[in-house]
């Protein structure tokens, strides 16, 4: 039998960490001078991807660049009041019984991902990997094994351009960062609709 390889983006694929994370770049925005992610901004990012969002904004792309980093480091203190998203501690502790090998690929810091999984008593993952955010193809391509079925399971467009890239299956869920019909249109392999779905994948 085929080994099986689970890999999983962590904000809003995991943990519902978003709203933490919008926090602090909103915290970080205004004291850089620069006004908080607006209702229109956020809705551009579910609609459009991130990536091509931020683009149009006012923010000087070495902003963001410094923003993006300074997130990492400054959510660290908020990032146990996250919880795991509904569903998915029960989804992933049935797949490591059925012998998945489980994994995560995030933009996030290894250190807040051990920390939050370890506070949630779901310390069962068998690799944890960070990547930069316009990184994860490269890593995603030295992860993919020669035997096997590697899934990469994400809720950003971004994630599924990564996957289909790098050449593995892409799942899409909708209910994280990623509206459904901006995922849907980055061509996933398949769009599922909830954790109990990763049980029941076509390949």
């Amino acid at each position: 039998m085929k080994e099986r390889i689970y890999c999983f983006d962590f904000d809003g694929t995991i943990a519902d960490t978003l709203s933490v994370i919008f926090l602090e770049a909103d915290h970080l925005l205004l004291e850089s001078g620069e006004k908080k992610i607006s209702d229109d901004l956020l809705r551009k990012i579910r609609e459009e991807g991130l990536e091509k969002a931020l683009r149009g904004t006012d923010i000087p792309p070495y902003k963001l660049f410094f923003l993006y980093h300074k997130v990492k480091k400054r959510i660290k203190k908020n990032i146990l009041k996250a919880e795991i998203r509904d569903g998915m501690r029960e989804s992933l502790e049935s797949l490591k019984k059925e012998g998945t090998t489980l994994g995560v690929l995030t933009s996030n810091s290894k250190e807040n991902v051990k920390e939050f999984l370890k506070e949630k008593n779901l310390d069962i993952f068998d690799f944890i990997k960070t990547s930069s955010f316009f990184g994860k193809r490269k890593e995603l391509r030295k992860l993919k094994r020669k035997e096997g079925i590697f899934i990469y399971i994400g809720d950003e467009t971004s994630d599924v351009k990564a996957g289909k890239r790098a050449g593995v299956k892409t799942v899409a869920v909708p209910w994280g960062l990623s509206s459904r019909e901006a995922l849907l249109r980055s061509r996933p392999d398949i769009l599922i609709e909830k954790p109990a779905d990763l049980l029941n994948l076509p390949f």
